[in-house]
């Protein structure tokens, strides 16, 4: 398991190169007549969503959604409860919590 900061540190550092990235890619489309979309392909980063993924046993990617979906952070569990995912620490404690849950069942 890794702790709940090195998991927002990490979150952190992927938004923050998705950021960079979308940046570069407006940069490089004045120079051409073309859409770009620069490191949609980043064999880093889906590497390490897989090992954040496995970690938490995230099979549903609830982790990427949270990271690249612009919508607000709501889950809806099958008794209807309401769950809001603002912060990546409320993220952590819903991943984990789910995790613990999946072990006892």
């Amino acid at each position: 398991m890794i702790s709940k900061e090195l998991f927002c540190k990490t979150l952190a550092a992927i938004h923050e190169q998705g950021v960079l990235d979308e940046n570069f890619g407006k940069a490089i489309e004045t120079m051409g007549d073309g859409y770009f979309l620069f490191g949609i392909e980043n064999k880093y980063r889906s590497s390490l969503l897989e090992v954040l993924a496995a970690v938490f046993q995230d099979t549903g990617e609830l982790i990427s959604w949270w990271l690249y979906e612009d919508v607000e952070k709501v889950i809806w569990l099958a008794d209807k409860t309401e769950i809001r995912l603002k912060t990546a620490e409320q993220l952590y404690d819903f991943l984990l919590d789910d995790m613990v849950e999946e072990e006892e069942a």
